[in-house]
């Protein structure tokens, strides 16, 4: 192990939570990884222990219990997984929305769930990166570190990642099943599913021919006696019977579509027994008048999607005023699960009644305009995306719209300040059902937000996807978000210095330096320019530009930056400040580079008390402090001093990280190393 080598990343972040502190974690960015490199190429050669692992079963919907029908499309799934050949057996369920592609997907998961050992993986992927859901997946609910480099030290392709998780997937053994629900982009779709034997693929999609591998069954609507079957389960056999014919013409009329028999049989429940389904069609045959007079171009929907519509119409008008400005801010959450603390903080931002609110979601519950959804002991809703389209034109039709829009944007930009620059799984997953929503304000809901809040939507994704490694899908993030700044306020602002050293991290973090050079140094520039020399941000900008130099082996060049960033710090913020903190340990990590031993000791002993008298004893950043100085006095062979602050270090790190966190690993790694060097373990 070349322990110098080693100590090149482990940079120590800042993470305090006013505005300047955090865009400048941001800045040194994925060098304050605790020892990233090494570590992170050797994962690919050592793969998860392929001891006892309790397969992950995750079916987040539990099945209507109004199921009806499919029964030949179930046999028919399930007879091409039976299939297959040394070949992956796909099978793709397509059709129109409201069809029920994703309730005949839960079936069939729910029904032979047995059948597969290995887990089943359910992914929601409208309108998201199937590859970030796939690597999430496996980190969050497996606890694995997915690797981002190869043993030569090249960076993995997101299609690399995606590989490796399918390779370990744990349990090792065993047949699983990975369904894609609602998949509305196919770019780079095929290159992502699994080439295992054991891995099964249902797809839900409302798109036609989507892989000449992959076997369609083609769903249409039910057929008149399943539609009957289904109106029975809803209103009751006695009520369908009674007025047969009304029935059946109900049925035709909604183009025996379910989700339009679902919305009439829930709005006849709310009804009085006295009201007739005859006296239902009728309502619906005035709507759809109305409708074509008012709405003329939605004579070009199908049959079953104006049933819906019809329906839907009706439904609403019953809506007292409040449930109707309720049902109108819940689209604008994307069409994924969404939190119920989310609408209350809203519903509190607008001032509205709890009361109010409670009568609200439990109308446009029982009106089946939302779904409520289950798992992991939490309770979640989300809206069919047919009832968002049309619920969204009632809110463009709303006089409180930009008032929705700004507390919906706001509830996100919150939470997307809550995302730091070092993040743990724990981090992640505890932010993951937000991301949707807040890439919904990024892209359609930008001029809802004030000046100050337009870059934290950028720097939330970015730095979401750069915590798990996912570069690729980091970048795009960080370019629209200085492209963003740009256009709005001009080339001479503070977020465009901050947006450019952002980038220019992310670049670095990379190992391109030559395109993070330009960017730290206009970001210098920019930011003496407009906030003068003595400044944070300045010292930021000169302590990663000096990072960079330390990175390309530029020793001479990066001192007197290094030195610079640090008397800044201490001049701007008093000598006890975590940034002062974190320029010691960098300015240790340079001399300690150089082999300057007796130079980098008191700066990394400084730092380490520093931190433990601003964070406490059980903050990361004291145990990165710790490791260090141990490496220094590991790289002199004082193996004796460096023992018990490897310990101390890694007692922290079990207490506050994950089990599988990179800095555990690696810190419980050096350990190992130390006492193979002793002669105490054998190598």
């Amino acid at each position: 192990m070349n322990n110098n080598e080693e100590n090149e990343n482990r940079e120590i972040n800042t993470g305090d939570g006013n505005y300047n502190e955090r865009i400048q974690g941001d800045y040194i960015q994925q060098q304050g990884n605790f020892g990233v490199g090494v570590n992170k190429g050797t994962i690919i050669n050592n793969p998860p222990s392929k001891e006892s692992f309790k397969p992950i079963k995750y079916i987040p919907k539990f099945g209507s219990d109004n199921f009806v029908g499919r029964k030949d499309e179930l046999i028919k799934i399930h007879d091409k997984f039976s299939e297959t050949n040394n070949k992956v057996a796909i099978s793709s369920v397509s059709g129109m929305g409201g069809v029920g592609k994703t309730e005949l997907a839960t079936q069939y998961a729910r029904r032979y769930e047995d059948d597969y050992p290995g887990g089943i993986c359910w992914l929601n992927v409208r309108d998201t990166n199937l590859a970030a859901e796939i690597i999430q997946f496996v980190q969050l609910k497996m606890g694995l570190k997915i690797p981002q480099k190869d043993i030569q030290e090249n960076p993995l392709t997101l299609e690399e990642q995606v590989a490796w998780c399918w390779q370990n997937w744990q349990p090792p053994e065993g047949l699983v099943l990975v369904i894609l629900d609602d998949v509305t982009n196919l770019e780079g779709f095929a290159d992502l599913l699994p080439s295992f034997e054991r891995f099964r693929v249902l797809v839900t999609t409302r798109l036609r021919d989507i892989d000449t591998n992959i076997e369609e069954i083609s769903l249409d609507v039910l057929s008149p006696e399943e539609a009957l079957e289904l109106f029975k389960k809803l209103i009751g056999e006695r009520k369908v019977n009674k007025e047969f014919y009304s029935a059946q013409e109900l049925c035709k009329w909604l183009g025996y579509l379910p989700l339009g028999i679902e919305l009439v049989g829930r709005y006849i429940k709310k009804k009085p027994p006295h009201f007739t389904l005859k006296k239902m069609l009728e309502q619906l045959q005035e709507q759809r008048l109305h409708q074509d007079a008012m709405n003329p171009q939605q004579k070009g929907l199908r049959t079953a999607q104006l049933g819906v519509l019809d329906a839907f119409e009706l439904s609403w008008k019953e809506l007292n005023p409040t449930t109707r400005e309720f049902a109108a801010l819940l689209s604008l959450f994307a069409a994924n699960i969404f939190e119920w603390e989310w609408v209350e903080s809203m519903s509190k931002s607008l001032n509205w009644d709890e009361s109010d609110v409670g009568v609200a979601i439990e109308e446009v519950y029982q009106r089946n305009l939302v779904q409520s959804l289950e798992y992991e002991d939490a309770s979640y809703y989300q809206i069919h995306p047919l009832i968002r389209e049309f619920l969204q034109t009632k809110l463009k039709a709303s006089a409180q719209i930009n008032e929705f829009k700004q507390v919906f944007t706001s509830t996100f930009i919150q939470i997307a300040q809550t995302i730091l620059e070092t993040t743990t799984l724990e981090d992640i997953k505890s932010v993951t059902n937000a991301i949707p929503h807040l890439t919904e304000v990024a892209e359609n809901h930008l001029d809802a937000l004030s000046d100050e809040n337009l870059i934290w939507v950028f720097i939330g994704l970015a730095r979401f996807y750069e915590g798990q490694g996912l570069y690729a899908l980091a970048e795009p993030w960080k370019l629209q978000c200085l492209s963003t700044v740009r256009e709005r306020l001009g080339e001479n602002h503070p977020h465009v210095a901050a947006s450019l050293n952002n980038l220019a991290a992310l670049y670095h973090s990379q190992g391109r330096y030559e395109a993070a050079e330009p960017l730290y140094i206009q970001a210098l520039e920019l930011s003496k320019q407009l906030q003068g020399v003595n400044h944070p941000d300045v010292a930021a900008s000169l302590n990663n530009l000096a990072l960079l130099y330390k990175s390309q082996g530029r020793y001479e060049a990066a001192e007197p930056l290094y030195i610079q960033a640090l008397e800044l710090s201490k001049q701007l913020q008093g000598v006890n400040h975590p940034d002062v903190a974190m320029s010691l340990n960098n300015l240790a990590l340079l001399y300690d580079s150089q082999g300057r031993y007796e130079a980098a000791e008191p700066l990394y002993i400084q730092a380490l008390e520093l931190s433990k008298q601003l964070l406490g004893e059980n903050h990361p950043h004291v145990a990165m402090s710790l490791n260090n100085l141990a490496e220094l006095y590991y790289s002199q062979g004082r193996y004796e001093a460096a023992e018990p602050l490897y310990i101390q270090a890694l007692e922290i790190l079990e207490r506050v990280l994950d089990a599988n966190h990179p800095h555990l690993v690696k810190c419980r790694g050096n350990l190992e190393d130390l006492r193979v060097k002793q002669g105490t373990v054998d190598s």
